[in-house]
């Protein structure tokens, strides 16, 4: 396989994990962005779905995932398809 073939793929696997980490692992990323930590208190912690980083990072985090695998799998598929 040519060399531009593994550089999609590091960098789609650059891709998803940091959109893993985006909508999975919020805490890391809050801390990364320099955003206070969700609300650990249980009367708080119900109402922590509220703050709209929550879903601004889990939208986002998902959407770039999937394009690290779309864009890696498409590159990488295609040029397996002309060997």
């Amino acid at each position: 396989m040519p060399g531009y073939v593994f550089l999609v793929d590091i960098f789609a696997v650059i891709l998803a994990i940091t959109g893993f980490s985006m909508a999975f692992r919020q805490s890391f990323v809050r801390r990364l962005i320099g955003r206070p930590p969700p609300p650990t208190s249980p009367l708080v912690a119900a109402n922590s779905d509220e703050e709209p980083i929550t879903y601004v990072l889990r939208i986002a985090g998902v959407m770039l995932m999937i394009f690290g695998i779309a864009i890696g799998g498409m590159v990488t598929l295609f040029n397996l398809a002309q060997l």
